[in-house]
């Protein structure tokens, strides 16, 4: 459903986030990560408060239109709030799933941390460095890196005693 989404929601240039989408699933499927609550929880709420922040500064700062002008279509400001709004409740859906631990909670958990918090993270500073500018959600974009290699981390570490 979230592929479906994407494509239809905003086209061609979701491309990346929808094969996040797979990658965490095989991911979640495949990897050896530590599904548990009190390591994951609180973590992952503070980074959906920085996401919330991030969204923030691309929308104000117009990212909806120098993103999709990188693959020659146009997003409206509206239809980009919408999309991040169905994402953010996916993410509050998953952030319930891990507090009654629902082991599938964690697909959600794991495309967050690599695609929404890492790669995020990362593309937005590329972007800037690449056109030698502020590219819109640069400011934030290294606390949505940072929170995504911890919560990385959290999901790849055992808990002391645990091997």
């Amino acid at each position: 459903m979230g592929i479906a989404f994407n494509a239809v929601w905003l086209g061609r240039a979701t491309a990346g986030l929808s094969v996040g989408l797979v990658v965490a699933y095989l991911l979640w499927l495949f990897w050896r990560w530590q599904g548990c609550r009190e390591r994951i929880l609180w973590l992952y709420l503070l980074s959906l408060g920085l996401f919330c922040l991030h969204f923030s500064e691309e929308y104000l700062t117009r990212f909806y239109i120098d993103f999709p002008g990188l693959f020659g279509i146009q997003w409206s400001g509206r239809r980009f709030l919408v999309f991040n709004l169905v994402w953010l409740v996916v993410f509050a859906l998953s952030a319930v799933g891990v507090y009654c631990e629902r082991s599938e909670a964690y697909v959600i958990v794991i495309f967050f941390a690599l695609f929404g918090g890492v790669l995020n993270g990362l593309s937005h500073i590329t972007l800037s460095l690449l056109e030698w500018r502020y590219f819109p959600g640069t400011v934030t974009a290294p606390f949505m890196l940072a929170s995504g290699i911890f919560l990385l981390h959290r999901l790849r570490t055992p808990k002391l005693g645990e091997a």
